[in-house]
């Protein structure tokens, strides 16, 4: 399992779940209102943080991360 933190424009803490891989990849293809610059306060794997940065860097990241796990 995925969970996603971020701050939104308002400064409220939000948090995504998501079953495997693929569904946050989905998530992150389609028409997603975040912005580029939203900052991710943490994104973990199974409990284990694994990324923090902004959203616009983490589709590579989990490219990555994914071909190496």
């Amino acid at each position: 399992m995925f969970r996603l933190t971020y701050k939104d424009s308002y400064q409220v803490e939000r948090v995504q779940e998501y079953e495997d891989y693929e569904a946050l990849m989905l998530s992150l293809s389609g028409c997603v209102t975040l912005p580029d610059t939203t900052h991710i306060t943490s994104l973990t794997h199974d409990g284990v943080e694994i990324y923090q940065g902004l959203l616009g860097n983490l589709y590579r990241f989990l490219t990555s991360y994914h071909e190496n796990n």
